[in-house]
């Protein structure tokens, strides 16, 4: 393999693992506070709607993500009305969600697009680390989205390690009763995670509008990248560095089917196997991953205050 065509597959790798990687952090936060949020694929899809829609008008890029974290906040308060108050099954109510999510995408955006055409988020290349060899352009010269997920993994990390809410987010998770005898409402705290959550996997959707997706919408361009979020997380074991890691080999497996027929070993594989390969992986990974733990409470509803 020459560099040039492993320094381009690691550059549309870094790219395709953004969205996942936002998604994914998104749902570290909804688990920790004891929400198993299925609708994350929902919060992705609308995140990419809003974004493209407000595009389409002719809006900046600050507008599109404004739109993309604003509709992801509504989706958030949505679901914690269906998970927190009214205690609806989780998983049949993120089902629920994400159903809804692909029929009114697809007809809001046939209904309310204008005639704006847009483009990717422009690089931001960071001076001298841009120009190292291979690795260079992938790491260092992307957009202030791609660069925004990486940060927001170590930045998750530490709050959820070291600040008092990060602290009651995980005890929600863990032990809400003993949560709720300290006088801290457990359920303010879930739809805290919640919201946070939703409005993080719909930046995953804004990312994809605006890395991958040249600033339009198509049908159901989420494409199942908050399903994979699901099984990164419970191989993360709920850590966001190691989410961060782990997205980072889905973005490659994804990329294989762009550049696996200018790898030599690899070019005689179809390129159906690559599409499908990241979505196999997550899978397999998920069932061997069978003994991790969840957050004690999550999934069970709250009856308390």
């Amino acid at each position: 393999m020459n560099t040039v065509v492993l320094a381009t597959l690691l550059v549309i790798a870094i790219q395709l693992m953004a969205p996942v990687l936002w998604a994914s952090l998104g749902e570290i936060v909804a688990e920790r506070s004891g929400v198993l949020n299925i609708g994350t694929e929902g919060c992705l899809l609308l995140g990419a709607w809003a974004s493209a829609l407000v595009l389409s008008h002719g809006q900046s890029l600050f507008v599109a993500l404004v739109a993309g974290i604003g509709v992801g906040v509504l989706t958030g308060g949505l679901l914690a009305v269906l998970y927190v108050w009214r205690r609806v099954d989780q998983i049949i109510g993120g089902i629920m969600v994400n159903l809804l999510a692909l029929g009114l995408t697809t007809a809001l955006w046939t209904l309310l697009r204008g005639d704006e055409t847009s483009g990717n988020a422009p690089s931001l290349p960071i001076p001298l680390l841009s120009d190292i060899p291979v690795v260079g352009e992938a790491l260092f010269d992307q957009n202030i989205f791609v660069y925004a997920s990486i940060v927001a993994a170590v930045a998750l990390f530490f709050v959820l390690q070291r600040t008092r809410w990060g602290l009651r987010l995980r005890a929600a998770g863990e032990a809400p009763a003993a949560l709720d005898a300290a006088g801290v409402s457990v359920r303010r705290l879930r739809v805290s995670g919640l919201v946070v959550g939703s409005a993080l996997a719909a930046l995953g959707g804004t990312t994809l509008v605006l890395t991958s997706g040249a600033g339009s919408f198509v049908f159901d361009m989420s494409a199942g990248r908050g399903f994979i979020a699901l099984g990164v997380v419970l191989l993360a074991r709920w850590n966001p560095l190691l989410a961060l890691l782990i997205t980072a080999v889905f973005g490659l497996l994804q990329a294989l089917q762009f550049q696996a027929q200018s790898i030599g070993w690899l070019s005689g594989v179809p390129t159906d196997v690559w599409i499908a390969a990241p979505y196999v992986v997550a899978i397999i990974a998920v069932a061997v991953a069978h003994g991790t733990r969840y957050p004690r409470a999550v999934g069970v509803a709250w009856t308390g205050h």
